[in-house]
């Protein structure tokens, strides 16, 4: 099962009694579904969620630096400046000085310096996402490609978008592959083509934008109910079924990161099919996670967080005249804060072990892929194609707010699975949070509701994706301008 550094505790032997979900072998995403989560245009005050403002547990905070500020910095600029023979309880006042190192030192401050400035752990190892006994499909050939575009993804809002489909368009025609272009309009128009679009006649439908491009695109395939192979216009299977291929277009593009690349000519070519030793791509089968919520049945393909990485979309809200940077300084704030969310998981692994972890959270992760935000491997040693997802806490109610933030520090690189008060765990295929009343949490980059609890359980090789099977997660990081 790999690295199980987590203290669990057997919680039970059968996975039913747990949750009739971690039986359930079904898998249809529930259409509008998305749109009864998302918390895109705002929650009603009514509505009973657990939402914290940015300034909650400030307060404790705010007095501990004002009283370390007047005795480390105020008072001895005074005595410095106007009184350099005074002293201060008796005692000379550069005895403050001595006072404000040792605090200073004795603080978790020096812990943050020290493995998240200075010394920080080397990157974690490149992987393979795919692995051995995943044969894909040996036919592959593409004679008709179909692509989303979405215009306003990426940080340039998708200036470039026309220079990237005019690459991609090249490579594709190149080789005789038809190519049908979609752009996209208005939110949810990637999920409504995917779900309605006929397949009939398609061989690889290609999303060109972000993680969110993506995660709308998969919902909608997997809300058809067609979506177990027909592609012949008389409605019969010829065995291929739709395949997907991925265009990095947008900010983070994790899943990208994690299939190997996200430079756009060679997304293109493993597109267009042929096998990667032909400078094509092969095809891939790989994993989907079933996320219910609310009721309501919603796939992950990404990632899903909880604690603060999780709410920070909503709080971030409050900082948006700090423009993209409040993401990174509502993390900073409500981490020095001491934020922490309560949160029972229940995790059914591979071999029908059933266990449970009761703690407190500064966030955790459960991952198919190894990226989160804009590039961080949080999950470095996942597989797209094992049936099991990767879960890392990063747990607030045993760490010091210096090691917390040398935690979120090391993620970028994965190096924060060497530190202690990260908690590691590998092989679930389902997982169940329980929290203490509804809330937020965050799936493939969208903010969505709970009412208190959260199902997850990974589908192995539910689809198919054009990729290197060989392939090293983050193995070129090269984009093409």
């Amino acid at each position: 099962m790999g690295s199980n550094t987590a203290s669990v505790a057997p919680l039970v032997t059968s996975a039913a009694s747990v949750s009739p979900l971690f039986k359930d072998e079904t898998f249809r995403v529930t259409d509008k579904a998305r749109d009864y989560l998302l918390t895109e245009d705002g929650l009603a005050p009514d509505e009973p969620i657990r939402l914290p403002k940015m300034l909650d547990g400030m307060s404790q905070f705010a007095t501990y630096s004002a009283v370390w500020l007047v005795f480390t910095v105020a008072a001895p600029l005074y005595f410095l400046l106007g009184d350099p023979s005074g002293s201060m309880f008796g005692a000379p006042w550069w005895t403050l000085l001595v006072v404000g190192y040792a605090g200073l030192h004795l603080s978790s401050f020096g812990t943050f310096l020290w493995r998240g400035v200075l010394f920080v752990p080397p990157p974690y190892k490149k992987t393979r996402v795919f692995g051995d006994d995943n044969k894909g499909t040996e036919d592959n050939r593409v004679e008709h490609i179909v692509i989303i575009t979405n215009g306003k993804a990426g940080p340039d809002g998708g200036k470039k978008k026309n220079v990237k489909f005019e690459l991609c368009k090249k490579v594709w025609e190149d080789k005789k592959i038809k190519v049908t272009n979609i752009p996209t309009t208005h939110r949810g128009h990637a999920y409504e083509i995917a779900r309605d679009y006929d397949l009939s006649d398609v061989d690889v439908m290609v999303g060109m934008g972000g993680d969110g491009t993506i995660h709308e695109i998969l919902n909608g395939y997997m809300a058809r109910a067609d979506k177990s192979g027909a592609r012949n216009g008389d409605g019969s299977c010829d065995g291929r079924g739709t395949r997907f291929g991925f265009i990095p277009g947008g900010s983070g593009n994790n899943v990208s990161r994690t299939l190997g690349t996200i430079n756009v000519e060679k997304a293109a070519r493993w597109c267009s099919g042929g096998s990667a030793k032909e400078d094509g791509g092969d095809c891939m089968n790989f994993d989907c996670i079933k996320v219910v919520s609310k009721g309501e049945t919603i796939c992950s393909i990404n990632t899903c967080v909880f604690g603060l990485i999780g709410d920070i979309g909503i709080i971030a809200e409050e900082l948006r005249w700090c423009g993209a940077s409040r993401y990174e300084n509502t993390a900073f704030i409500k981490l020095l804060a001491g934020y922490k969310q309560h949160i029972v998981i229940t995790f059914e692994f591979e071999d029908g072990r059933v266990e449970v972890v009761d703690d407190h959270y500064l966030s955790c992760f459960l991952n198919c892929t190894q990226f989160f935000g804009k590039g961080h491997r949080v999950c470095p040693e996942a597989m797209l194609d094992n049936g099991t997802a990767d879960f890392v806490g990063i747990k607030a109610g045993i760490a010091t707010r210096g090691e917390l933030l040398a935690a979120l520090t090391q993620a970028r690189t994965g190096a924060h699975l060497s530190n202690p008060k990260t908690q590691h765990i590998r092989g679930i295929r389902a997982a169940h949070f329980k929290f203490d009343c509804p809330g937020i949490f965050n799936l493939d980059g969208e903010a969505m509701r709970h009412d208190g609890e959260v199902f997850l359980k990974v589908f192995r090789g539910q689809c198919k994706v054009m990729a290197d099977r060989g392939v090293l997660c983050g193995g070129d990081v090269a984009s093409s301008k």
